[in-house]
């Protein structure tokens, strides 16, 4: 095993006190604050908050020093083009040789998660890597996700944006998030990540607290974009000019993609064990829905 790579966690804010998030931040500052993990960095990146974010913010910090915070806390405030262009600068600000994105209404699972997660960092030196995530419904109930595999990659983000780590030069080599994508840029990186056909590994390991809703809660706008990342990530393998945006967004409603395009993806991806594997999954998937024509599926709908 090598060295032990240092981790960037990195979270974006804006006008938390207007929406109410006031506690929640100071909460995910003790959090990271909790960690067992050493060579840990906290990059918290502001967008002008105009309501009193950022002094609270570096109360906060200056709290945390007087105290003898172990973790390092570097904070930036300036204007930005939205929550994904502040990921983007927020990255650009870090030096950790892995990448976290922690929401700031969202908590790591527990005080040593990210050390576990070292470890299989420096035992595996993985591109990307993610773990297990328990999501709170917004009407409190839970739902703890233990599998997490890369299988159905092709069809949706297997796993949650906040239990996975990018090493930060293969970030920033791709571009970072691609900012025609408002609500589902992570899954477009993720799913960038998955089809150049980098190394990747699962672990076992709770790491995120994710709390649904925001913007990924307007079910059409996210399926539409989610489509959308589909015509630009498969585009290279199959020729999806020749289907509507209708089309495509039905795909997303329902779940699959057609036999065409997994197969065209398994065809050009020679080479890519990971690629190929889900487009094999995915194309069973959708051949043994077509045997089950009393069954409908609608991932649109409430």
């Amino acid at each position: 095993m090598g060295a032990l790579p240092t981790i960037s966690v990195i979270t974006v804010t804006w006008n938390l006190i207007e929406a109410g998030r006031r506690d929640a931040i100071l909460e995910v500052m003790d959090c990271v604050q909790g960690q067992s993990a050493s060579g840990l960095e906290h990059v918290i990146y502001d967008g002008a908050s105009t309501d009193g974010t950022q002094a609270l913010i570096e109360e906060k910090i200056a709290a945390l020093q007087q105290d003898g915070a172990p973790v390092p806390v570097r904070f930036f405030s300036e204007p930005d083009g939205g929550l994904y262009d502040a990921m983007n600068k927020a990255v650009d600000a870090s030096t950790g040789d892995y990448i976290i994105f922690l929401n700031s209404d969202d908590l790591i699972e527990r005080a040593d998660s990210l050390a576990l997660v070292q470890e299989k960092l420096a035992s595996e030196d993985p591109d990307y890597a993610f773990g297990q995530t328990t999501y709170v419904n917004t009407d409190g109930s839970t739902f703890y996700a233990r599998r997490v595999t890369t299988n159905s990659m092709l069809r949706s983000i297997p796993f949650c944006h906040n239990s996975t780590l990018i090493r930060r030069k293969v970030f920033q080599e791709l571009g970072g998030h691609d900012l025609q994508f408002r609500i589902v840029a992570d899954y477009d990186m993720t799913l960038r990540i998955f089809m150049r056909g980098l190394r990747g590994c699962a672990v076992m390991v709770p790491i995120a607290v994710f709390r649904r809703g925001g913007l990924s809660a307007d079910l059409i706008r996210t399926g539409t974009e989610v489509a959308q990342v589909w015509r630009k990530n498969y585009a290279p393998f199959v020729d999806m000019s020749r289907y509507s945006d209708e089309e495509c967004l039905n795909w997303v409603r329902i779940g699959q993609l057609p036999l065409r395009v997994s197969w065209g993806i398994f065809l050009g991806n020679l080479g890519k064990p990971a690629v190929r594997r889900a487009a094999r999954h995915s194309f069973i998937k959708t051949l043994l829905r077509s045997m089950q024509p009393w069954r409908s599926w609608d991932n649109l709908s409430e």
